[in-house]
């Protein structure tokens, strides 16, 4: 068996001159859930999960990112592999519990936090919160009171470190609107220790995504450290420390993190402190766990490019459009003699940044013929929307040879019931 060129995982693999998702052929899945299709293998998260743990240790805290993919099934997946969660609104604090999860080992993110969203957080006696601002303070005080215990806090700190990524994706730099300047970090630091109803346990620091080197992470920590030990009351009941995620996967013009090296750029100086890491990996276990797989409906030409037109589209695939994505586009089942073509692969929708990927070299096609467009797992299914009033695709996760359907797609009268006048 052949890795699929591209792919990030050696469970998406070419057998008998099909793409297949560990022991499922690719073409049997669309005949019977339709395309265009969101494949995951369970396989790829149990590796990638095992990878971080053998890095980073058993006392570090697994957060997975819900944002990256929000599926019941895979959050179930994640939790049975013994991962908490990161979370960035009240709604996906809502999926744990309507995947039956414990909330325990959560952490809550998120730069403007609701009222609401802090008060359903502290009820479900989540681990601590990332705070971003000195206003959420008061807010997070006041819940901690109506509930008779103090809140844990970690102060997400703003290191201004450049990951070298790209600009929408960036979080980690003064331009950015997320975590606090450390210049401005110790008045909070004060505050926090001086309300009864805030307890400080920790520091939490993001980056942005797709990070390929260890160097950023080391740099933010030697910045936060220098804070820390400036007045002894920052140090004061600190126990962990947020490394945020970020970890780069090889797709486009990117390399896999070496997870190994952020451990160890990191973890002698937390051990020295008695700070447990914790970090919040979404893409890293997810993104090369999933495909999208799309049919083509035809080919056209026009001046100089030649375009190849399939049934999927940035609502279902955001991320070309929006960050520039370079997504590996393979054929499922390549013919030996087609001859290779440049193409633009892109969708129905009306835009002209409707597209999956330009310039790629791929086997002439014929309407009826599948790709797949790989290292989509997250921030896939998960940004997908009903854009030109068209229903998302069904989700599948293959394990060995077992196939669930773990998301339905969509019908027309779904998409049209919460406009109906009451």
């Amino acid at each position: 068996m052949d890795s699929a060129p591209g792919s990030g995982s050696p469970h998406f693999h070419l057998r008998g001159g099909e793409l297949c998702c560990e022991g499922v052929a690719l073409p049997s899945l669309v005949e019977q859930f339709g395309s265009p299709l969101y494949v995951y293998s369970a396989a790829t998260v149990r590796e990638r999960v095992a990878r971080l743990r053998a890095a980073f240790g058993e006392r570090a805290h697994l957060c997975y990112a819900v944002k990256a993919n929000p599926n019941l099934h895979l959050l179930r997946l994640l939790h049975d592999l013994g991962c908490g969660f990161d979370l960035v609104s009240g709604g996906e604090l809502e999926r744990l519990r309507a995947a039956s999860l414990p909330t325990a080992r959560s952490v809550f993110a998120g730069v403007g936090k609701e009222p609401w969203e802090i008060d359903a957080a502290v009820a479900a006696g989540i681990l601590f919160f990332n705070v971003e601002s000195p206003h959420e303070l008061p807010l997070l005080a006041a819940a901690g009171a109506r509930g008779g215990r103090a809140v844990q806090v970690a102060l997400r700190l703003n290191p201004d470190v450049d990951a070298g990524t790209h600009a929408y994706i960036s979080t980690g730099k003064d331009e950015n609107k997320f975590g606090v300047a450390i210049d401005r970090a110790g008045a909070i630091v004060d505050a926090i220790v001086a309300d009864p109803w805030l307890e400080l346990v920790g520091y939490h620091v993001h980056l942005g995504s797709q990070l390929q080197t260890a160097a950023p992470y080391a740099a933010a920590l030697a910045r936060v450290t220098a804070f820390v030990d400036q007045d002894p009351r920052r140090a004061e009941g600190v126990r962990y420390y947020d490394l945020g995620g970020g970890f780069g996967i090889g797709y486009g013009r990117g390399e896999e993190l070496d997870v190994e090296a952020v451990a160890q750029a990191v973890q002698p100086q937390l051990a020295a402190r008695g700070w447990t890491p914790v970090i919040e990996p979404g893409r890293y276990l997810l993104g090369d766990a999933g495909i999208l797989v799309t049919t083509v409906l035809g080919e056209k030409a026009q001046g100089k490019a030649r375009f190849l037109l399939v049934d999927a589209a940035m609502n279902d695939l955001l991320r070309p459009a929006l960050y520039q994505a370079e997504h590996p586009i393979v054929a499922v089942a390549p013919r030996a003699d087609a001859d290779e073509v440049e193409v633009d692969v892109v969708g129905p929708v009306c835009e002209t940044s409707d597209f999956l990927g330009r310039g790629r070299r791929l086997p002439r096609c014929r309407a009826g013929d599948l790709l797949a467009v790989l290292a989509a797992g997250a921030y896939g299914a998960s940004m997908a929307s009903n854009y030109n009033t068209r229903r998302r695709p069904a989700e599948v996760l293959v394990d060995g040879d077992q196939v669930r359907r773990i998301r339905r797609r969509e019908t027309f009268a779904q998409l049209f019931e919460n406009e109906v006048e009451a």
